[in-house]
Formats: C-alpha cells, sequence, structure tokens
C-alpha cells in the first residue's frame, strides 16, 4: 500500500532530494576536474610518446596510443562518471518537480474539503 500523501511528506521528501542535489552537484566539480586532469595527463602522454616513437606518422600514431593505453583509459572512465553525474542531476531535478506537483495537487486537494471552523 502506497504512503498517504501529507504536506509534511511532500516537503521532507523535497527538502531530502534538494541535499541530495547539492551533494551531487558538489561531486561532479570533483569529478570534473579530476576527468579534465586525467585528459590532460593521456594527451601529454601520448604526445610525448608519439614525439618519441619512430616509424612513419601513422606507426607513430599508434604506438603512442599504445603506450598510454592506461592513461587513456584511466580518462575515459573519468568523463563516465562526469556523464553519470550529469544524469543523476537531471534525474534528482525531475524528482524535485514531481514532488512540486505532488505538493500542489495536494493543497489543492486540501482546499476543495470541506472546512468546519466551528469544530
Amino acid at each position: 500500500m502506497p504512503e498517504q500523501l501529507t504536506a509534511n511528506a511532500v516537503v521532507l521528501q523535497l527538502a531530502e532530494l534538494s541535499r541530495q542535489l547539492d551533494h551531487t552537484v558538489e561531486l561532479l566539480k570533483e569529478a570534473d576536474l579530476e576527468a579534465t586532469m586525467a585528459r590532460h595527463a593521456a594527451d601529454v602522454a601520448e604526445s610525448t610518446a608519439f614525439l618519441s616513437a619512430e616509424g612513419s606518422v601513422e606507426m607513430r600514431k599508434h604506438k603512442a596510443r599504445l603506450a598510454t593505453d592506461k592513461l587513456e583509459e584511466r580518462a575515459l572512465q573519468a568523463e563516465a562518471v562526469v556523464r553519470f553525474l550529469r544524469h543523476r542531476i537531471n534525474a534528482l531535478g525531475t524528482r524535485i518537480e514531481v514532488g512540486r506537483s505532488a505538493g500542489a495537487a495536494l493543497r489543492a486537494e486540501l482546499q476543495a474539503l470541506p472546512y468546519d471552523q466551528g469544530a
């Protein structure tokens, strides 16, 4: 059976979602910096490996990619974390909007109910 919707429950849920959103934004900031630094490290390492490799341009390019495979993998993983956190932020925003709509529906329902001031 679903939990009964009360004004207090809506407010508490929105407050929790707001805390999660703030936390996720902070995680995104940290992950974005880490991804940027990982991408830079991978790019510099690949350029260094390319310049020190021998052979044709295509051969040097592929040797450099193979030599920096682990750094590239780390950068790709860090970039994936950033994408995930952006999706999480979007999902939290959607959940907050749903909560606001639920709150508005609850207020409308409460206004429609008869109110006996004498009771």
